[in-house]
C-alpha cells in the first residue's frame, strides 16, 4: 500500500471530489441545454445559442488539455522554470505562475493549480521543474503533473 504524504488527501476523498466535480458539472450542463431547448422552443435563437456555446467550450477546453497532458507525458522535453508569483485563492486553492525557456532560448509564462503543499514548498524565484511540447513550446505542465499523467498511462518515460 502506498504511504501518504503529511498534508495530502485519502485517496478516497480525491475519488469523491472528482466525481462530485462530474455530477456538478452535468447537472449544470443539463440545465443549460434545457434552457437552450426551452428558449428554442420559443423562439429565441440566440438565447438557445449562448448556453450551448459556452457548454461546448468548456468541454473543447477540458478534452484540449486533457490531449495536451497525454502528449506531455509521451513527447515532453522536462527544463527548470522559475516561480514568478504565487496566488492564494478562497476555499484553499493555490496557483503559482512560471516563466521557463525552450531550447531555442524564448520565454513562455504559465499558470498551473497546485496543491497547499507544493504552494508551501514554493517562493517567488524558487526553480520548479517544467515539461513542455518541443513542436509547441507554448504548452506546458508541471513534472509533477506530467508525472501523473504517465503513472495513469503506465508510462515510465
Amino acid at each position: 500500500m502506498k504511504e501518504r504524504t503529511v498534508g495530502e488527501p485519502p485517496r478516497w476523498l480525491k475519488v469523491v471530489s472528482i466525481i462530485t466535480a462530474i455530477v456538478i458539472f452535468v447537472i449544470v450542463s443539463l440545465g443549460a441545454l434545457l434552457f437552450s431547448f426551452v428558449d428554442f422552443v420559443t423562439g429565441n435563437i440566440i438565447g438557445a445559442l449562448v448556453p450551448l456555446g459556452i457548454v461546448g467550450y468548456v468541454i473543447f477546453v477540458i478534452i484540449r488539455r486533457g490531449l495536451e497532458m497525454r502528449r506531455l507525458a509521451t513527447e515532453g522535453v522536462e527544463t527548470t522554470g522559475t516561480v514568478t508569483q504565487k496566488v492564494f485563492f478562497s476555499r484553499g486553492r493555490c496557483q503559482i505562475k512560471y516563466t521557463y525557456h525552450d531550447s531555442f532560448g524564448r520565454d513562455y509564462h504559465r499558470a498551473s493549480l497546485v496543491s497547499r503543499e507544493i504552494y508551501d514548498g514554493l517562493e517567488v524565484g524558487s526553480p520548479v521543474k517544467v515539461v513542455y511540447l518541443p513542436s509547441r513550446p507554448s504548452v506546458s505542465g508541471l513534472l509533477s503533473d506530467v508525472e501523473h499523467v504517465r503513472r495513469g498511462l503506465g508510462s515510465k518515460s
